[in-house]
């Protein structure tokens, strides 16, 4: 009797699901600091706004970047699991 063992699609590596979660606590915290920058801008008195709107956009900045960065680890991961889907077809 011949058994068939169904094709497994390799996980990513710790390593790399380590660096997805890393890079989604440091876009969420970041992300916090921009809503706090933000409420802060607000409350600012008048001659306190332009220094305030300065922290704001600077929060904003590191947002994105923060942002980026987790694109680019969720993109890694992806096609992680792309080209081990694919090599399960071929192989």
């Amino acid at each position: 009797m011949s058994m068939k063992r169904s094709p497994v699609v390799s996980p990513p590596s710790s390593i790399l699901i380590d660096a997805v979660l890393d890079g989604y606590i440091a876009w969420r915290e970041e992300n916090a600091a921009v809503e706090a920058a933000y409420r802060s801008w607000l409350a600012a008195a008048r001659e306190e706004r332009a220094l305030a709107f300065a922290a704001y956009s600077a929060a904003l900045d590191r947002e994105e970047h923060a942002a980026a960065e987790y694109q680019l680890l969720i993109e890694r991961a992806e096609s992680h699991v792309a080209a081990s889907e694919i090599r399960r077809a071929v192989g």
